[in-house]
């Protein structure tokens, strides 16, 4: 290959990472020597600083020139000394510095993500911006590990689990839960000291409440069971087909509505689905307008009492649920619901009243 394209190849290639890395302009914002310090604007001394700190070689302004024009040909939006009498930058970025913020605050704030791929993905984002904004954001950023998982096994685990989807595959795994030192054990095989294996179908996957979750059914049952992806190890996909979803319950239609699915679930438990209907007082409309959104019907019955009736799971979850609403919510029906939230009042009752 001829050496003189191939230099220049590297000068134009070195030329675009140093403009897309340390220049940028907002385009909201009106671009002058007085509003300067809201862009970052290259000259062309300080291209040349760069491009001798990266391949020990400068450009002369005519390259420059031609090089501006080849980017533009290709379709980016390139500012220069002619338009702002400043120097050059690139006026679109990949993502806006207020889009990279919101990014990076998820990823911050979600709990299943260790505190090292946290990181790692942080990194990564800000490589798509500009190095001076990115820097910035570093400084700002926060990563809360109390409440970050310690599984450092779960992005692979939830590649796996969704590739076993996509070829309708079993999958097996053992599961974990938490001791007092934090520390992930592994659920034993009954009067074995040998991890449990678990082997099922997996129909999908559900990020609810900083958590996520395999949502999968064991032969056995004709049920779903949720599994904290978090506390899953060693996902492994088998060969083995997984069984007719037209034979599990959720799935009768031989797919499965994970939106449907995650409504009804409170606090991701399984169960059967009924009918809820609550009393409740105005104050609590807020709460059951965020839990449920539009899936909630809500009438006035008086100027203090509104009734709300949806569809859910009956199970621990729901009455859990309905538990941290307090005296201000009575559950109307069903039956077998307002026994559990008695039940569980009762158990309440018995601990504190010693």
């Amino acid at each position: 290959m001829n050496r003189s394209k191939v230099s220049n190849n590297i000068k134009f290639y070195h030329f675009i990472k140093i403009l897309s890395t340390y220049s940028y302009i907002n385009p909201h914002l009106e671009v002058s020597k007085e509003n300067k310090s809201n862009h970052m604007i290259l000259s062309i001394k300080e291209i040349n600083e760069k491009m001798m700190d990266k391949i020990n070689q400068t450009l002369d302004r005519r390259t420059i020139y031609n090089y501006i024009n080849d980017l533009k040909e290709i379709g980016f939006e390139v500012s220069t000394f002619e338009e702002n009498e400043i120097g050059y930058a690139l006026i679109t970025k990949p993502i806006e510095p207020y889009e990279l913020r919101v990014l990076v605050d998820s990823i911050s704030a979600n709990r299943f993500i260790t505190k090292k791929k946290t990181k790692e993905l942080i990194d990564k984002l800000c490589n798509l911006n500009n190095g001076y904004i990115a820097y910035n954001l570093n400084k700002q950023i926060f990563i809360d590990d109390r409440s970050k998982s310690i599984n450092e096994e779960i992005l692979y685990s939830i590649d796996n689990i969704n590739e076993a989807i996509n070829s309708k595959k079993k999958i097996s795994f053992n599961y974990y839960d938490y001791n007092y030192k934090r520390e992930l054990i592994p659920r034993l095989k009954k009067d074995s000291l040998d991890k449990k294996m678990y082997t099922a179908t997996p129909v999908g996957l559900i990020l609810k409440e900083d958590c996520y979750y395999a949502i999968v059914n064991h032969d056995k049952y004709d049920d779903l069971t949720n599994y904290r992806i978090d506390r899953m190890k060693n996902v492994q996909i088998l060969k083995e087909d997984i069984k007719p979803l037209k034979d599990i319950k959720d799935c009768e239609e031989g797919y499965f509505n994970a939106a449907m699915y995650s409504k009804k679930s409170f606090k991701m438990f399984s169960g059967d689905c009924c009918e809820v209907v609550l009393s409740i007082r105005p104050f609590l409309l807020n709460v059951i307008i965020d839990e449920l959104g539009e899936d909630v019907s809500i009438c006035k019955i008086d100027d203090n009492t509104y009734q709300a009736r949806f569809n859910a799971k009956l199970g621990t979850g729901l009455t859990k649920w309905i538990l941290q609403l307090g005296s201000d919510a009575e559950v109307i029906s069903p039956f077998e619901l307002r026994d559990s939230v008695i039940e569980n009042i009762k158990d309440m009752l018995r601990i504190y009243s010693k």
